[in-house]
């Protein structure tokens, strides 16, 4: 092949080459195709959602957690509307008065109020230096908080006028559950428990969990009896108001974060997919729970036989419960 011909050759070749990269440019900046990221966006819940608890007022349900979301069900949990609130920082806790209104806790001390729709919520500054730790309402329609330092913080039953009370020690208060207008249980850090019998005007401190004991969960069907939770799956049973505390064999390690009352029943969530029931003085895995490597927070009964259950990832699932033992 002379000169004349490999020059040509070669023309032709470096032609062909940049055709192709035109092509390949062209490509590259072709506009990007966003249907399947619009079409999750129009989801009411996202892959990416990590919900922290939950509550009902038997007509809607309520589901919160990170970046201000909150997720609301009117149909038992087959369809859910979403709200996400102009916040960027996590709710909590969430709680259902007698009026049927909400009220939810986030992580900068603000507590969210809705009415019983759900959907239009109005914020309330804390006045505090303490950290939230859970909300509550009271059956006359005052809110209370837990929070770090052994404070309780309550408003009125208008949902104003807060006030706070601490028992000077530093310690969290993780819980409280009041049983009737008079008496409610305050479980907290280092194994302290408190009740009171006058609707809060004064709390007495208990006998102290054993081991310094850190309750994520707690959950009283009288003032003598109830169950504590935490870590590495442990939950513990008292009959005499915390004098004495049994622990109850468990089939679960994992950290648990929520006692539910069902009936006659009791359920234990907890991390990775944990979802137990107490079968006699025993915690049994249930066969119908989730298969996931996210945690469960909690749980949402529905009559005698199916449980809404909740948690990372999205997670909200329906467990039928009408095959399972009652608790004892």
């Amino acid at each position: 092949m002379n000169n004349d011909h490999r020059l040509a050759a070669g023309k032709r070749w470096r032609s062909i080459a940049w055709l192709v990269l035109g092509v390949l440019v062209s490509a590259c900046e072709a506009p990007l195709d966003l249907t399947l990221v619009e079409r999750e966006i129009e989801k009411p819940i996202y892959r990416f959602d990590q919900l922290k608890a939950a509550a009902t007022n038997h007509r809607r349900i309520i589901a919160v957690g990170d970046y201000g979301t909150v997720l609301t069900s009117l149909d038992k949990g087959e369809t859910w509307q979403r709200t996400q609130l102009p916040t960027k920082s996590s709710l909590i806790s969430v709680a259902s008065c007698v009026d049927g209104s909400f009220a939810a806790i986030d992580t900068v001390r603000k507590v969210w109020l809705s009415d019983a729709l759900g959907v239009d919520w109005k914020t309330v500054q804390l006045e505090t230096l303490e950290s939230p730790m859970a909300i509550s309402c009271d059956p006359r329609g005052r809110l209370w908080v837990t929070a770090s330092f052994s404070t309780l913080i309550y408003s009125d039953e208008t949902r104003t006028n807060w006030q706070e009370i601490s028992q000077q020690e530093d310690m969290q208060f993780t819980s409280i559950q009041w049983l009737d207008r008079d008496n409610a249980v305050v479980a907290g850090e280092f194994g302290s428990l408190y009740f009171t019998q006058d609707g809060g005007a004064y709390w007495e401190r208990g006998n102290d969990i054993p081991n310094e004991f850190y309750p994520m969960a707690a959950w009283f069907r009288t003032l003598d009896e109830g169950w504590v939770a935490g870590l590495s799956g442990t939950i513990l049973h008292t009959q005499d108001r915390g004098e004495t505390w049994q622990r109850q064999a468990s089939a679960s390690k994992a950290p648990i974060y929520s006692l539910i009352p069902q009936g006659d029943r009791l359920y234990a969530t907890g991390d990775n997919g944990t979802l137990l029931q107490l079968n006699g003085d025993r915690w049994e895995g249930v066969p119908e729970a989730p298969r996931l490597f996210s945690y469960l927070i909690t749980a949402i009964p529905q009559g005698d036989d199916r449980l809404l259950v909740m948690g990372g990832r999205g997670t909200i699932s329906p467990i039928d419960t009408a095959s399972e033992g009652a608790a004892q």
